[in-house]
């Protein structure tokens, strides 16, 4: 029961003090008063201790167009029309060589497929036409042929499969990393946890998490 009529005792005073200050700026805000004159003339500001006079010079304020925004759409955009472009945007040069290094090694094995698709296709011509003058340069036979085929075609097909992830993820690592720009990821940020012990009566001890930003 103390204790309550403690907590209400602090909560008026709390009240109390923030109703005087409130009081006091209100009464000091009436006191003062400021007599606008048109720009580039003398400006007379009355007040209880004296009278202040002077030029009140105007400051410029920047246009909206002039203030830079680091916009998520228009790093997407960057990185649709050429990858690796929306990086260099958001100032991750870094991901620029692991992107194109992607886009080589998937294009190398592309063009390997590719290769041995004709190869193998102009091996099965040889081996099927009936024509003794053609020869079958590679001693494997039109089942095993066909095999080989479809195994590098569905290489083929996965080859542009990577391709076209490997560019969708261009973009939207571009977006993500925009909308994170303004995000801090220092290494202050940290999260421990300590033992707490409660002041309260009839309160146990708990667990305690602070994280710091």
């Amino acid at each position: 029961m103390s204790y309550n009529a403690s907590l209400i005792s602090s909560s008026c005073k709390y009240l109390l003090a923030t109703a005087f200050v409130c009081v006091f700026f209100f009464a000091e805000a009436q006191t003062d008063t400021t007599l606008i004159q048109p720009r580039d003339t003398a400006q007379v500001i009355a007040v209880d201790q004296g009278t202040l006079s002077g030029d009140v010079k105007k400051v410029e304020t920047p246009p909206e167009e002039s203030i830079y925004f680091h916009s998520p759409k228009k790093a997407t955009i960057m990185s649709a029309i050429l990858p690796g472009l929306g990086q260099a945007y958001n100032k991750k040069y870094w991901k620029i060589p692991i992107l194109y290094g992607g886009f080589a090694l998937t294009g190398y094995y592309l063009n390997d497929n590719l290769k041995n698709i004709d190869k193998y296709k102009q091996a099965y011509i040889a081996e099927t036409d009936g024509d003794p003058s053609t020869v079958n340069p590679t001693q494997y036979n039109t089942v095993q042929l066909n095999q080989l085929i479809d195994r590098y075609k569905q290489w083929r097909d996965l080859s542009y499969i990577a391709f076209a992830v490997i560019y969708a993820l261009n973009i939207i690592d571009a977006n993500v990393d925009a909308h994170l720009f303004y995000f801090d990821v220092s290494e202050d940020i940290s999260l421990n946890w300590a033992p707490y012990l409660s002041p309260e009566r009839n309160q146990g001890v708990g667990l305690s998490l602070t994280l710091k930003l």
